[in-house]
């Protein structure tokens, strides 16, 4: 099978969760034995590369400047590349000579937060069966997070309604939709989005995530020891970072710790003042393998949405136990097993309670091996190829493509 991934960037600019996802669904299905190629945009065109078995197509941007450089732009500018991003049809035109020349079997679209949607109708006129991969909310929201002004939104407001509306006009042309997880499906169809598709072609594949280098049992840390909690990921309000730390100073002032690993985009300082007489920690970037080797619980407070959330399943998979927000794919991964280990969304004393149970009685965040076999299925990358593989072909069989 000829299959193209299109996605808005690609390694290695600005890598993040869907960017991973695509790089390992293109390298996996090239070790199928299939033919794959990534259209993806760049901040300078550049023939094309092979790498693991596949073809890059770096096609470029035609936005008033590369989405890299989005922190030194003013705000005028900012909201005209907002404009410039959806309704330029250059890109489209691009791509569509990468379609022509690699002549794909299947097209998958990706997060299209740098992409027009003409790029659908485009697909669409050319025959080619047409699947679209959900890892935000792109198509329903100004910001991609449907979260605004603290809370969450469903899309429907003033601004986000002017903003989807190509995104709406263009969204027919789909013929599969693959969630990388539940909730962030049906949000999309509660607003309107893939109605039309029918809901055997509605469907769930969690992010491909390998196996850790060492999965050996943990032991709980000694009860003289302070227990050791963890945050992984940016550090800003929209994540919970802000919710945890209000959450901490309702703990006992001892016989616990913080890590608070990964950057925040306003610079750490404001973080590190807010957390003055706390033993916090900000080590920054760290390896993930090392990082939870050095705790004894992941907490996951995010105020949004969060279509999967990679870290939970990332920490399970090693024996880390997570308390995390009861919303989207964090709930999807933890609530089906330890429902205890849940905190109502934004409730900084219901996450204190929690922390506190755990302090007083860390046996009970032992994780059981059937929660850590569901979630290692769940993120088996030959599990994701193969699902994606039958996707595919369903998709071509009843599409006569």
């Amino acid at each position: 099978m000829r299959i193209l991934q299109v996605t808005s960037l690609f390694s290695p600019d600005r890598v993040g969760g869907a960017e991973i996802f695509v790089e390992d669904l293109a390298r996996g299905l090239a070790g199928k034995g299939h033919k794959v190629a990534v259209a993806a945009i760049s901040r300078e065109q550049q023939a094309r590369e092979q790498r693991d078995g596949f073809t890059i197509h770096r096609l470029g941007h035609t936005t008033p400047f590369f989405i890299g450089d989005w922190e030194q732009q003013p705000g005028w500018k900012r909201k005209y590349y907002k404009i410039a991003v959806q309704l330029d049809p250059r890109l489209a035109r691009r791509l569509a000579r990468v379609i022509d020349d690699f002549r794909p079997d299947v097209v998958n679209t990706h997060s299209l937060s740098e992409l027009t949607p003409l790029i659908w109708p485009m697909v669409r006129k050319r025959g080619i069966p047409l699947v679209h991969s959900l890892h935000d909310f792109t198509s329903m929201c100004t910001n991609g997070s449907l979260f605004h002004d603290g809370h969450i939104c469903d899309g429907n407001n003033r601004k986000c309604r002017a903003f989807s509306y190509l995104h709406r006009r263009c969204q027919c042309a789909v013929d599969a939709v693959a969630g990388v997880g539940r909730d962030i499906v049906e949000r999309h169809v509660q607003a309107g989005f893939f109605s039309h598709v029918p809901a055997d072609r509605r469907t769930v594949i969690w992010n491909a995530i390998a196996p850790p280098a060492s999965q050996e049992n943990r032991a709980p840390r000694a009860p003289e020891q302070p227990l050791v909690f963890g945050y992984l990921g940016r550090i800003e309000a929209p994540k919970g970072a802000d919710l945890l730390i209000e959450a901490l100073r309702l703990l006992p002032p001892e016989g616990w710790r913080l890590v608070m690993a990964g950057r925040a985009p306003g610079g750490i300082g404001s973080y590190q003042q807010k957390t003055r007489g706390l033993p916090v920690a900000f080590p920054g970037y760290v390896e993930a393998d090392t990082f939870f080797a050095g705790i004894d619980c992941l907490i996951v407070p995010p105020l949004w949405p969060e279509a999967f959330g990679r870290t939970v399943a990332e920490a399970i998979l090693r024996g880390v136990p997570v308390i995390g927000a009861n919303l989207a794919g964090v709930a999807e991964q933890i609530g089906h097993d330890r429902p205890e280990h849940l905190f109502a969304p934004g409730n900084a004393t219901e996450l204190a309670a929690r922390m506190a149970t755990a302090m007083r009685n860390p046996a009970i965040l032992a994780e059981s091996p059937e929660t850590r076999e569901r979630i290692s299925h769940g993120v088996s990358p030959e599990r994701v190829i193969a699902a994606y593989e039958a996707l595919y072909s369903d998709l071509q069989t009843r599409t006569g493509g």
